[in-house]
């Protein structure tokens, strides 16, 4: 047993557990479910469907929120200037499709630093 240990289990790379198991090639660990964070699941308040046109800030306030949490600062920095819009299709950020950074065109004399960063669907791209 003492030669299974030396060679497939280290100690992990963010210390803790010691019996963790390891490529000996690669180095990398196998996940100790321990170490996922657990994700809790934002109920919907009261029977509020994204359907209803009356509850239409509801759902776009709990947009931005997902919104913020998933991304960075930067990326929520430009959400909010674009006001959790698509640059180019205009239709909110958080309806499931991928989003990223784009190099938008702007006239010479407005060129400063990220003014021209806009956040858009990669759908939107093509």
């Amino acid at each position: 047993w003492k030669w299974i240990y030396a060679r497939y289990y280290r100690h992990p790379h963010h210390g803790g557990n010691a019996w963790t198991p390891t490529c000996p090639k690669t180095n990398i660990q196998l996940l100790h479910m321990s170490w996922i964070k657990i994700e809790r699941h934002n109920m919907v308040k009261f029977k509020n469907s994204p359907d209803d046109p009356t509850l239409k800030e509801y759902w776009e306030k709990r947009d931005r929120k997902v919104f913020d949490t998933e991304n960075t600062m930067d990326r929520m920095k430009l959400a909010r200037k674009q006001g959790y819009r698509c640059a180019i299709c205009k239709t909110p950020l958080q309806n499931g499709e991928k989003v990223v950074v784009k190099d938008m065109p702007v006239p010479q004399h407005l060129i400063l630093s990220n003014l021209n960063l806009k956040l858009v669907h990669l759908p939107c791209l093509y």
